[in-house]
């Protein structure tokens, strides 16, 4: 049985893993959507906040794990 890269993807993302936190994430996003249609930026931007800290950490921890085993930020 061939396998479509597609198909390979799929497989290789491990999309239960995922789910549940895309479930959780939309009342979230829906929320902050709601708030900007509502002019109400301060609030739906101080909503952003954790998520873009987890976003940072997340980038920080990915380049510091780089480094600490590859010696460098580039592929070989």
């Amino acid at each position: 049985m061939r396998f479509k890269s597609w198909q390979r993807l799929v497989i290789r993302m491990r999309w239960r893993r995922w789910l549940g936190p895309v479930i959780c994430a939309v009342p979230y996003i829906a929320s902050i959507v709601w708030l900007l249609s509502f002019s109400q930026t301060w609030i739906a931007l101080v909503m952003l906040v954790p998520a873009v800290l987890m976003l940072v950490l997340g980038l920080l921890t990915w380049v510091l794990a780089r480094l600490e085993f590859y010696g460098r930020l580039r592929r070989r």
